[in-house]
């Protein structure tokens, strides 16, 4: 008896890129929360640490889904 493994290849693939977006979630709050946390300690009345720490995580993350998009393309 053949299966068909189709179902099971559409669930690893929400699975995966649920963990993406679980990845860029944590990429991007904590580099956010780094900022934060930067510019509350040089008390900085423009809050620069964080709009370069949060652009930087979005650049990473960003990075994070080409590299799993290419593996998956390669599967």
């Amino acid at each position: 008896m053949e299966q068909n493994s189709e179902p099971e290849k559409k669930n690893n693939l929400y699975l995966r890129f649920t963990s993406v977006v679980m990845q860029m979630t944590a990429v991007i709050g904590g580099f956010s929360w780094l900022g934060v946390f930067l510019d509350d300690k040089y008390q900085l009345k423009t809050p620069i640490w964080t709009i370069v720490l949060a652009l930087f995580g979005v650049f990473i993350s960003m990075y994070l889904i080409f590299i799993e998009v290419k593996n998956i393309n390669k599967d």
